[in-house]
């Protein structure tokens, strides 16, 4: 006689486990997704920060090299100069001032852009309003070649025959006055000089 097999049945603990593994997996590629997620909210805002941090930089370097320009003019000179950017275009500069609130520069100004009441350039003034050779449209080189467009704007405010204060302030073309979240605060840069 033959023996018979016995078939061992296996445990009811192990029946309830079964497909406990895929649901942990499950589990654990929610969580995932979600980090990953997270992760990469943060890598586009922090890409955009740079984008607008180098912009901000930008901004002020060719405000400051307007300023630097004009400032090497005498006080009382009557001549323009002439500015060329990244894109070959040659932008004239007017270098002549006028007593506050005389010129083209508002109550507050002298000859160029409007200022406002705190000394600094009014970005409310449209770009058209802005007396010529007084504002430009400079584009700077970039990495790459990549060219960015910048709104400068200056006033010149005459302090006497031998010295004048000259604003300038730049900002990227196209961003928002005032506000949301492209907005770039536009530099003002001052200095005063004379003869």
């Amino acid at each position: 006689m033959r023996a018979k097999k016995q078939f061992r049945r296996r445990p009811r603990r192990l029946d309830r486990e079964c497909g406990s593994m895929l649901i942990e997996l499950l589990i654990a590629m929610v969580v995932l997704a979600v980090g990953l997620g997270g992760i990469m909210v943060l890598l586009v805002a922090s890409v955009y920060t740079n984008n607008t941090a180098g912009k901000d930089t930008t901004s002020t370097m060719v405000a400051e090299h307007v300023l630097e320009q004009i400032s090497a003019q005498p006080a009382n000179a009557v001549s323009s100069l002439t500015l060329t950017d990244c894109a070959g275009t040659g932008w004239s500069i007017n270098t002549v001032g006028a007593s506050q609130g005389t010129g083209s520069g508002g109550s507050h100004g002298g000859n160029g852009a409007n200022l406002t009441t705190t000394g600094i350039v009014d970005w409310t003034q449209s770009y058209a309003a802005v007396p010529a050779n007084y504002a430009m449209k400079y584009a700077a080189c970039g990495t790459g070649g990549k060219q960015t467009v910048y709104d400068i704007r200056w006033d010149i405010l005459t302090m006497s025959n031998y010295s004048r204060m000259v604003v300038v302030s730049a900002r990227p073309s196209g961003s928002p006055v005032v506000g949301g979240v492209r907005y770039i605060i536009p530099p003002n840069m001052r200095t005063i000089g004379g003869m």
